[in-house]
């Protein structure tokens, strides 16, 4: 470790010599004027650059691995933040080595957005993929299976299939900071301006991966995806009386051969269930016996819940999520520019994703409706 280390800083030492070089290498052949010794210096120089490179990339061999194990197990939105401002600010470079490459960087975005996001959250497949989209089979109907005799032709037939095509989305949010705001922040100070950026493309994806329409930029969230069963209530208060429709909700899941694992609802629907009791006034969604005191943890009949704004008080789904994929590119990452804002001395800086929502057996999704008689 300490041999490393010890070559970091040398290396990190030699990064103003080998700009000062190439300035000078730059300035020897943008010249117009040919002097005598030009030639040779020039010469001199691009020999030191080629050693200065392969000392940097002896470096990079010996502290690759070591470095993106510690940095991918601890990593924050501050670090991916700091590592996009670094090295646009040119304090990255052969000699200092990159803190994240393009995958891990797409990874550690996609991860540290995740809790902040209801749909990610609730355990839905991921998937990765640099395509502009993205393949998948809809299975309308199953095999048809037989008991045969020995030697008897074996049933064929029965099976169903189409390809859907799903097209990730771009979903972005972008802000111009102040020189002196990055100038003076490492990766702690850059945490809260990485993290809120983070939580509002994690939100915006919720937004359109529940209700979205597919109309204008957006794609077709779960809620509005064609043949997902439906599930309607009429009660003139708008309220569940009790959580008998959650059941038949379930139900219905499970005779589609899915099991439900996750109930998606808006959070004062899910305020008004907590305040449902059964007959000797116990609270039906109470681990003990009703008291303010008392733990309530989110769920039904034992099937976690999930709140977000993003679902109308009216409206629940409630979902296997080994049936529901979200697809993300995997250009997921920050980027920073100076020349926007070049005349207020900022630094433009963007959360950039591209993200779609595919349900392709749309019989695992349920939603639930509530009018008035």
């Amino acid at each position: 470790m300490a041999t490393v280390d010890a070559a970091a800083l040398e290396a990190a030492r030699n990064a103003d010599r080998m700009t000062a070089l190439t300035a000078e290498l730059r300035e020897i052949e943008n010249s117009g004027e040919k002097r005598s010794g030009d030639a040779d210096r020039a010469t001199a120089i691009r020999a030191e650059l080629a050693a200065d490179n392969e000392r940097a990339s002896a470096l990079l061999t010996m502290k690759t691995h070591s470095k993106r194990a510690r940095m991918t197990a601890k990593t924050t939105a501050g670090d991916l933040l700091h590592s996009k401002v670094a090295e646009a600010r040119n304090l990255t470079s052969t000699s200092t080595a990159q803190a994240f490459t393009p995958a891990e960087y797409s990874k550690n975005f996609v991860d540290l957005l995740t809790p902040a996001s209801v749909v990610m959250s609730s355990g839905v497949q991921r998937v990765s993929t640099r395509a502009g989209e993205w393949k998948t089979p809809r299975i309308s109907a199953d095999y048809t299976p037989g008991f045969v005799g020995e030697l008897a032709d074996l049933p064929t037939g029965g099976f169903a299939a189409d390809l859907i095509t799903v097209v990730p989305k771009k979903i972005a949010t972008s802000d111009m900071l102040s020189n002196e705001l990055v100038n003076d922040s490492d990766r702690l100070s850059l945490n809260p301006v990485a993290k809120s950026m983070l939580r509002s493309v994690a939100l915006g994806f919720d937004k359109e991966a529940l209700t979205g329409t597919g109309a204008g930029d957006g794609f077709v969230g779960i809620a509005n995806t064609a043949g997902i069963q439906t599930q309607s209530f009429v009660n003139a208060d708008l309220e569940y009386a009790d959580l008998s429709p959650f059941a038949e909700a379930f139900g219905l899941l499970e005779e589609a051969n899915a099991t439900p694992s996750v109930v998606v609802m808006n959070p004062t629907r899910w305020a008004q269930l907590q305040g449902l009791t059964d007959s000797t006034g116990r609270q039906l969604l109470s681990a003990g016996a009703g008291s303010g005191t008392d733990g309530i943890s989110r769920s039904i009949l034992g099937v976690p819940v999930k709140v977000t704004p993003y679902l109308d008080g009216n409206t629940t789904l409630v979902y296997d999520a080994n049936e529901v994929y979200a697809v993300w590119n995997q250009d997921a990452r920050f980027e920073t520019s100076d020349q926007a804002g070049f005349f207020q001395d900022g630094l433009g800086v963007r959360a950039i994703a591209r993200a779609a929502i595919a349900v392709p057996n749309a019989a695992a999704v349920v939603k639930m409706t509530i009018a008035a008689a």
